[in-house]
Order: C-alpha cells, then sequence, then structure tokens
C-alpha cells in the first residue's frame, strides 16, 4: 500500500501531527494526499481520484473525518472510506471516555492507537471487537524543521545562551469553570463528583477511569458496562478538572516561590497569582511558537495531561530542542527514562520539592547542559516523527 490519507482538521496541534506524518511517509516513497476537513469541501472528486481501492490507508487523529461529516458520504449516503474499502488507522491522544458517540459508529476496516496504556486497557474492557495496535505515545519535532528547510545537522542553543529560564507550553482553564457541571443535577451528584476529585488529589497516580469505575461501582452497582461506558462520557469534565487543577499548581508553586515562568497558551491570564511579574504569558498561537519557546527555555516544564502510562510529546519535543526537561511521572515515563539522566522528574503529592529541584537546575548549567546533550542525542534516535511514522507502517497490513 503506497497511498495514504491524512487530514488537516481545525484542531491545529492535530493538523501539525498530520504534517509531520505527512512529510515522512513522502521521504520514504508513499503517495500521500492531505485532506484539509472545511467546509464547502471542494476536493470530493479529486480525493476519490487518488483512492486506490483496497490499497489506501487513511491515518487520523481522534475521529476526523469518521465523525459522519457530511463531506465523506455518497449522494447514496455510504461512507467513502466503505466504498473504496479503506483501511483506516485512528490515533486517538485523549481518553477513549471521550469517544463514546464515535465508538458506536465506526468504518468497516478500522484499527486504533491509544497513546496511554491506560486507555488502550480501557479499549479491551469496553470494547473487545475494536481492533487496537500497541501503545504508542506521540514523538517529538524541533522547531528548526518547521521554520528552515536548510540541510545539515540541527545543533541547539547551548543552555547557558538561552533567554528563558522556565517556559511551560499549554492553556489553562479556572477549575472553577467546570463547578456548574457538577452542580447541575442536584447536591448529591455534586457529591458524588467530588467525592471522585478528592481521590484523584490525594492520589493522583491513579488512572482517571480506574477512580470513576470504582465510585459508580460503590454508588451505581447496578449499571452494566454499556451504561458505565455512556455516563463515564459524560462525566469528562472530571478529567478536565484535575488536570487543569494539578497544571495552575505547578505553576503557581513556583511563582509563590519567587520563580518565573513563562507559559504559552490561552487561558493563564485567570490564574490567580499572589506576586505580579513573576508569571508572564504569550497567548496561544500555534505549535510553531511553542517549538520556538522550548528552544529558547532552558527548562521546559511539563505538566502530564494525566497520562499515568504514557508520555506527552512536549516531552520529546523538549528534549529534542535541547531544553532539559522537568516533569511529573508516568509508569511509563519511569520505565524508560532515569531520574537525572535525560529528563527530571517531581512528584504532583511534593510540590514543594519542585522549587529546590528547578533553583538548583538553574545554578548548574554545565549539569543541566550534559542533560540536554545526551537527551537531544537519545530523542534524535528514537523519539521523532521518522520513528513514529515507521512504527505504523506494520499496521497498514493489519487493518
Amino acid at each position: 500500500m503506497k497511498r495514504l490519507l491524512l487530514f488537516q482538521p481545525g484542531v491545529e496541534t492535530l493538523s501539525f501531527f498530520s504534517d509531520r506524518l505527512a512529510d515522512e511517509f513522502k521521504k520514504i516513497g508513499y503517495e500521500v494526499y492531505l485532506v484539509r476537513i472545511r467546509e464547502p469541501f471542494p476536493g470530493f472528486e479529486e480525493l476519490c481520484r487518488f483512492i486506490s481501492p483496497h490499497q489506501t490507508v487513511m491515518i487520523t487523529f481522534n475521529f476526523h473525518a469518521i465523525q459522519k461529516e457530511a463531506m465523506f458520504y455518497t449522494p447514496e449516503g455510504e461512507l467513502l472510506w466503505d466504498l473504496y474499502d479503506v483501511a483506516c488507522i485512528n490515533i486517538i491522544v485523549d481518553h477513549p471516555l471521550y469517544y463514546y458517540e464515535e465508538l458506536q459508529s465506526l468504518p468497516k476496516r478500522y484499527l486504533q492507537i491509544c497513546i496511554d496504556g491506560d486507555h488502550t486497557d480501557y479499549m479491551k474492557r469496553f470494547y473487545p471487537a475494536v481492533a487496537c495496535g500497541e501503545t504508542m505515545p506521540l514523538a517529538g519535532c524541533t522547531y528548526r524543521s518547521v521554520s528552515d528547510t536548510s540541510s545539515g545537522s540541527f545543533k541547539p542553543l547551548p543552555i547557558a545562551e538561552r533567554p528563558t529560564d522556565i517556559v511551560f507550553t499549554g492553556c489553562f482553564k479556572s477549575p472553577d469553570f467546570f463547578l456548574p457541571y457538577m452542580k447541575r443535577n442536584g447536591p448529591e451528584y455534586d457529591a458524588f463528583y467530588h467525592d471522585i476529585l478528592d481521590d484523584l488529589l490525594a492520589e493522583p497516580d491513579q488512572c482517571i477511569h480506574t477512580v470513576c469505575l470504582r465510585h459508580l461501582n460503590r454508588e451505581l452497582p447496578e449499571l452494566n458496562d454499556e451504561e458505565l461506558k455512556n455516563v463515564m462520557n459524560k462525566m469528562i469534565f472530571i478529567d478536565l478538572w484535575i488536570r487543569f487543577t494539578f497544571r495552575g499548581r505547578v505553576i503557581q508553586t513556583l511563582l509563590d516561590a519567587d520563580i518565573p515562568v513563562h507559559c504559552i497558551g490561552a487561558g493563564w491570564e485567570t490564574l490567580p497569582v499572589k506576586k505580579q511579574g513573576l508569571l508572564t504569558y504569550t497567548p496561544y498561537s500555534d505549535t510553531k511558537v511553542c517549538l520556538k519557546a522550548i528552544a529558547e527555555a532552558k527548562i521546559s516544564l511539563n505538566v502530564m495531561p494525566w497520562f499515568k502510562r504514557g508520555s506527552h510529546d512536549r516531552i520529546y519535543s523538549s528534549m529534542l530542542n535541547g531544553s532539559v526537561c522537568v516533569t511529573d511521572t508516568s509508569l511509563y515515563l519511569l520505565e524508560n527514562f532515569k531520574d537525572g539522566d535525560l529528563l527530571c522528574y517531581y512528584n504532583l503529592k511534593q510540590l514543594s520539592a519542585l522549587p529546590p529541584l528547578v533553583s538548583g537546575l538553574l545554578s548548574a548549567p554545565d549539569k543541566m547542559q550534559r542533560i540536554a546533550e545526551r537527551a537531544q542525542s537519545y530523542a534524535d534516535r528514537f523519539l521523532t516523527w521518522k520513528q513514529f511514522a515507521g512504527d505504523l507502517i506494520p499496521y497498514f497490513s493489519k487493518v
């Protein structure tokens, strides 16, 4: 199969991932068609001409192009991918509990890739008939690769010459935003949701669906698996509340210790700050802006989006751009990266230890340089989109 379809949805990060994969597949000889998912969609006939029936693979993220978009259906109502026997590989970068509706109606040839081991296990438990590949955390990318087409080896800016001490790339939303969702069904449900949140706050190494299931099974033991899936889908605000709560706490912990942080992303003006001026932020623009900020920072701070058995592309992009990544842990990270070797860990349960860790690193630029160089060398061999594309190829014949 030498023909691939990739998609550029309205979500900038997912479009960026597709662009990176398209570049890598083209380099190794695949014919690639990048489909812009926009209305009105003028390219239906051109798309049909590109597809080689039974010999085309489509790669998408988060169900884009398989969410019953009208542009991918014939006038007779048949899904284009089924009509032409296109193999679909869907990479989901959020927990599958977000996609209860989408998982009800899938293309005939379908395989799902999850980026966290807990997500893969959730699929095996609740969707055993859906084909899933091995867990595959996403890849990283250098700023230069998306801004400079010149040849030659990439040499990141030395730590000592970087103008920014600490950068965090990611948006923020006040956890208070989600309170109306908790209160909408009355005080009993509100108390139930807060019990789950208290559980996650006390032991933040727990998977979101494991905790939700434990509380649901205790309070509503009569629910079957189909009902459990549906109910958890209605509780995604819990996932958002807990991830933004810890995102805010991590940044506030550094600010309260008089350590400045620059954030790239929307919403940081809503974070309560005791000392003005220590938090600076750039409204979110695109992934390229984030990569540039990482390439100019000594420390790239990461707060995992509640992936407890996975990684995040922010970590790998930090390594590739020569910044020292300081991140909370996951089982996957602990199994694959030794603390202080290619990155440095902090614990969500012991945030008081984060400021000394960061201050110690900033006061030892030579040590940081050695970490950054080891990480950049390793990531360049194993954690790029070239590697990710190569890992996908065996699945083309399995869908």
